[in-house]
Formats: structure tokens, C-alpha cells, sequence
């Protein structure tokens, strides 16, 4: 199970990453959104967890992107911004979830083992 972690918070990204790989799960990381669509064109992902609110592309237009070029791909929003006004965005997109920040980590195991039928939570 190959997965991208992107965040602009440096900390975050070391979290679930950490998080995910004592997990027996395979993470690369970006923190922002065109290093993350070069690296999406480059190696195929299971899975995308990613921030909302960075610099340069937001989340719904970073998953937008990602989505034409791999429609497989699930994806997971962290943010510290669950209003409607970022949520439905992200849903719209086609988004499988949305998780408040700060990441509670054993809630994202469970929803990434439920959407990747993986037992490594």
C-alpha cells in the first residue's frame, strides 16, 4: 500500500508519515502541491492524505489535479478548517474523508485501513 502524505507544516507531515510507516505502510511526503503532482506523474499511490490550506495550489485543486491523472486514487483531507465552506469542497472533489486537524492518529489509521481494505491498523 503506497501512500502521499502532503502538508505544508513540516510537523504534520513527520507525524502521519511516522504514523503510517510503523504501520507497515509505504509513505513519501510533499509539501506542497506542484512537488506532489510531479511526484504522483512519477510512481503510482493508493491513497492521498492532504492538507487543505498551502501555499501555491489548495487541497481541492491539488486533489482536482491528481484525480486526472489517477482516478484510482483515494483521497483523505487533514484541516484545521472543517467549516462547509472547505468541507463540501473537498467532498465535491470526490474526497473520501475529512479529518479535523490536529490529526488524531488512531481515527486516520481506521479510516485509511476502511478505505484501502487493509488490516494495518
Amino acid at each position: 500500500m503506497r501512500i502521499l502524505a502532503v502538508d505544508d507544516d513540516h510537523s504534520t507531515r513527520l507525524i502521519v508519515s511516522k504514523l503510517l510507516a510503523d504501520r507497515g505502510y509505504e509513505v513519501d511526503s510533499a509539501s506542497d502541491g506542484p512537488q506532489a503532482l510531479q511526484m504522483v506523474r512519477q510512481r503510482p499511490y493508493d491513497l492521498v492524505i492532504l492538507d487543505y490550506a498551502m501555499p501555491l495550489m489548495n487541497g481541492v485543486e491539488l486533489f482536482q489535479h491528481i484525480h486526472k491523472l489517477r482516478p484510482e486514487m483515494v483521497g483523505i483531507f487533514l484541516t484545521a478548517h472543517t467549516r462547509v465552506d472547505t468541507v463540501f469542497p473537498a467532498v465535491d472533489a470526490g474526497v473520501a474523508r475529512v479529518l479535523s486537524k490536529p490529526v488524531d492518529g488512531k481515527e486516520l489509521l481506521t479510516v485509511v485501513g476502511n478505505l484501502t481494505g487493509s488490516s494495518n491498523n
